[in-house]
């Protein structure tokens, strides 16, 4: 843990930026048309990790295999003809088309503070001595989301953000976190469908192209996938209505129906 002082000297060298833009996003669920250029170059360095490296070496937790390096996407497998995903040589995708059936849910946020520097904090116009003071002060998701933690004074004294639209821009957007978690709870269905696509083509999210490369065909999985690897700062929209919130962390129940 950092010395007060040296939370005093940092949060001083903090300057005033403008308030975070609203965002709206209309798209069809599950594909997502917009990645990062940080989270393209994640992307790649772990399709290109799991090259060199079995999936049956990941980390794995209850069940759970991480198919990122830092757990932004974790699969686990519910039915197969093998336990391991794999146990089994996979089929070669480029090129082709799978069909897949799967059902969509809102899941549990649980961020901690890397999380929260990876998935919020960039999106919030702060100076890039930010990330330090989170993790000066350990803001993770719970602490991010209690008004009595992260709340203006805070935010003036702490952080050392003195011009007042911005504590209260700021504040309200780490409340809208909380208040997504009430409107669109644990285990909230958003999608059921079935459909096709091709693999690594940028049309869907970046979690069902990590998982699809390692399932088989028959095989029925669930993944979680963190805000970055899902629908990110924008959620999903469908005719106005709010389908999966900004930043919210996702499951998804997916069957490996057949590929062409």
């Amino acid at each position: 843990m950092r010395s007060t002082t040296t939370l005093n000297t940092l949060s001083g060298c903090f300057l005033i930026f403008w308030a975070v833009a609203a965002e709206v996003v209309g798209a069809f669920s599950p594909s997502s048309n917009i990645i990062s250029t940080r989270r393209q170059r994640h992307l790649q360095t772990s399709i290109a990790a799991k090259k060199s490296n079995a999936i049956g070496s990941a980390q794995e937790v209850d069940g759970w295999t991480s198919l990122t390096d830092d757990g932004g996407v974790k699969l686990k497998v519910i039915s197969s003809s093998s336990p391991d995903v794999g146990a089994a040589e996979k089929i070669d995708l480029r090129g082709k088309d799978v069909t897949v059936e799967y059902i969509g849910s809102i899941a549990s946020r649980n961020w901690n503070v890397q999380d929260v520097i990876d998935c919020w904090l960039p999106d919030q116009g702060l100076p890039s001595l930010a990330p330090e003071l989170f993790e000066a002060f350990e803001i993770d998701g719970k602490r991010l989301t209690n008004p009595k933690k992260f709340s203006v004074k805070f935010i003036k004294e702490g952080l050392g953000i003195l011009k007042d639209a911005k504590q209260t821009t700021l504040f309200e957007a780490a409340q809208d976190l909380k208040r997504s978690e009430q409107s669109h709870m644990e285990g909230t269905v958003f999608d059921k469908n079935q459909f096709s696509f091709r693999p690594g083509k940028g049309q869907v999210i970046q979690a069902f192209d990590l998982a699809i490369a390692e399932m088989k065909v028959g095989q029925t999985v669930s993944i979680v996938a963190r805000s970055d690897f899902a629908y990110g700062s924008k959620g999903l929209r469908v005719g106005g209505k709010v389908l999966v919130p900004p930043y919210a962390t996702v499951q998804y129940d997916v069957t490996f129906i057949e590929v062409k």
